[in-house]
C-alpha cells in the first residue's frame, strides 16, 4: 500500500462477511461499550498513514485517528521500529514508580528513548508555563484523577471543583464526577462532593453564559466568588478544570474573553487551573497546547491520546513533597508507549507538523463552510482550530445518517455532542488526502440530505 497513491475501496455493503465473524466472536464475551460496528480493522493488513484495510479487504480513509490517539496514521516507520525493538524486552510495562529503567549506562547517549526522556521532553514543550514536573500514568482519566489530587493536597481547603457545562474529562469515578456533557456517563455513580458546573460560553453573542446577570453583568464563576454577593470564598476552591476546547461535549471552542476570564480568577485567587489537554493538545490545533490560542497559562496540564501514555504537568511547588502520594504500578512504567510518545514529539518537530495542522486544517475548513452554504438546511455550523474540525447539524438522526453514509464510502468519523460530527485527520495528512475526504463528504450530504 503506497500512501500517495491509495485511495477508499469500499466492496460492498459494511460489514462485510469478515468484519461480521470478528464483530460476533468480539461481542459475544466483551462488555457493552461504544463499538463501531460497521469497521473492523484488520492489523494484519496494509495500513499507511491515514488508510486502513478491514478482515475484507476494504479500504478506509480514516478522519477519526482513533479518537485523536493516533496522531502520525498507521504504521508510522519510526514508531514501528521503535515498538519492534522494545518488543523483544519483557516485561514492556514495568512498576515504574518503584524502580527506574535504563536503556545503556549513559542517558545521555542512550539509543532508546525511555519515560525519563519523555519527562524532559514534555517540560520542552510546555516550557511556556515555567512547568519541570511530569507524573506517567496509563490514560488521560488518570492524568485528570492526579491532576486534581495534586490541586487537593497543594490547597488543603474545603475541596470545592469548578467545572463546566458540557465537561468531558474521563471515566474514572473522580473524573466522572467533572463530567457534564451526557448524563450516561455519571448517572447512579456515586459523585466526590462539592463539584459545582459553571456555563461554559462557547456562543458569539453579548449575553450567553459568560454573560449571566443574577447581579449585574458578570461572569457566572466571578458571581459565584464575589466577596459581597457570592455563595463561596475563593479560599474554599481546591481546582478549576476546564478544556480549552471541549472534546466529547461537542467541540465546543470557547470566547477568548471568556476563557480569559477563568484564567484571570483561578490566577487572582491562587486556586490551580487545570486545564485538560487530553484530546485537543499535542499539536491537534497547530499549537502544542490549545490553551495557547488563547494566551492563558494553566497551572497544570492533563495530557494523553497523542502521547500514548497519560501525562499530569505542571510546577514543582504543586507536587507533593511527601513519599506515597502519587504512585501505581504501571505509572511510570510503559517502555513502550512511553518511547513512541517520546518520538512523536520529535516528529511533530523534525516535519513541522505544527504548521501542517494549522495549513491543512485551514483548508480543510474553508472547504467545509463551503459546503455548509451548500446544505443550510443540514448544517448549523462549522468549527475549528487546526485539525479539531467539527460540523454540527440540524438535528441527532441527520448527523447519523451522514456518519453511516460516510463509512458507507469508506471516510471513517465519529460524532460528539448531541448532533455534532469531529474531523481528527493525522498531523501529517495531505492536501490530497483532505480533497478525497471533501469528496465523499459531499457525496454523503447529499444522500442525507434525499433522505
Amino acid at each position: 500500500m503506497k500512501r500517495a497513491t491509495v485511495v477508499p475501496k469500499i466492496k460492498n455493503n459494511l460489514p462485510g462477511p469478515n468484519a461480521k465473524r470478528w464483530i460476533e466472536f468480539h461481542l459475544k464475551n466483551a462488555a457493552r461499550a461504544t463499538y463501531e460496528k460497521h469497521f473492523v480493522w484488520d492489523r494484519e493488513a496494509p495500513a499507511t498513514g491515514p488508510f486502513c484495510t478491514d478482515p475484507d479487504g476494504n479500504v478506509f480513509l480514516d478522519f477519526a485517528s482513533h479518537v485523536s490517539s493516533n496522531p502520525l496514521g498507521y504504521n508510522h516507520p519510526a514508531l514501528t521500529g521503535i515498538a519492534e525493538k522494545l518488543a523483544k524486552i519483557n516485561p514492556d510495562r514495568y512498576a515504574g514508580t518503584d524502580f527506574i529503567a535504563a536503556y545503556g549506562r549513559n542517558p545521555t547517549t542512550s539509543k532508546l528513548p525511555t519515560p525519563s526522556h519523555l519527562h524532559g521532553k514534555l517540560i520542552e514543550i510546555t516550557s511556556q508555563f515555567g512547568f519541570n514536573k511530569v507524573f506517567l500514568s496509563n490514560s488521560g482519566t488518570e492524568a485528570v484523577e492526579n491532576a486534581i489530587k495534586l490541586a487537593y493536597q497543594y490547597r488543603k481547603n474545603f475541596g470545592y471543583g469548578f467545572t463546566f457545562d458540557g465537561a468531558f474529562h474521563g471515566r474514572t469515578l473522580g473524573s466522572l464526577s467533572l463530567n457534564r456533557s451526557k448524563n450516561l456517563h455519571r448517572s447512579w455513580y456515586p459523585q466526590i462532593p462539592y463539584i459545582i458546573a459553571l456555563p461554559y460560553d462557547s456562543c458569539q453573542g453579548e449575553d450567553c453564559g459568560f454573560g449571566v446577570k443574577p447581579h449585574g453583568k458578570h461572569a457566572a464563576i466571578n458571581q459565584m466568588l464575589d466577596p459581597e454577593k457570592g455563595l463561596i470564598t475563593p479560599e474554599e476552591v481546591a481546582f478549576i478544570i476546564i478544556e480549552p476546547v471541549q472534546g466529547e461535549g461537542g467541540y465546543n471552542f470557547p470566547r477568548p474573553e471568556f476563557i480569559r476570564n477563568v484564567a484571570d480568577t483561578a490566577h487572582k485567587y491562587g486556586i490551580p487551573l487545570i486545564c485538560d489537554e487530553i484530546q485537543s493538545g499535542m499539536g491537534r490545533t497547530g499549537k502544542w497546547w490549545a490553551c495557547e490560542h488563547f494566551g492563558i497559562k494553566p497551572d497544570i496540564i492533563t495530557a494523553g491520546k497523542a502521547l500514548r501514555v497519560g501525562a499530569t504537568i505542571g510546577r514543582a511547588k504543586l507536587f507533593p513533597k511527601e513519599m506515597y502520594r502519587l504512585g501505581s504500578t504501571w505509572g511510570e512504567g510503559n517502555a513502550i508507549a512511553s518511547a513512541v510518545g517520546y518520538a512523536t514529539i520529535e516528529i511533530i518537530k523534525r516535519d513541522h507538523l505544527l504548521k501542517n495542522a494549522e495549513k491543512m486544517g485551514n483548508l480543510f475548513l474553508s472547504e467545509l463552510r463551503k459546503l455548509h452554504r451548500k446544505y443550510p438546511a443540514l448544517i448549523t455550523d462549522v468549527r475549528g482550530l487546526g485539525l479539531l474540525d467539527a460540523v454540527e447539524f440540524t438535528t441527532k438522526p441527520q448527523r447519523d445518517n451522514f456518519i453511516h453514509h460516510c463509512i458507507q464510502k469508506g471516510l471513517i468519523l465519529l460524532g460528539c455532542g448531541y448532533k455534532v460530527v469531529r474531523f481528527l485527520p493525522p498531523l501529517d495528512v495531505t492536501a490530497r488526502e483532505i480533497n478525497m475526504a471533501l469528496t465523499i463528504i459531499d457525496e454523503a450530504l447529499s444522500e442525507t440530505r434525499a433522505k
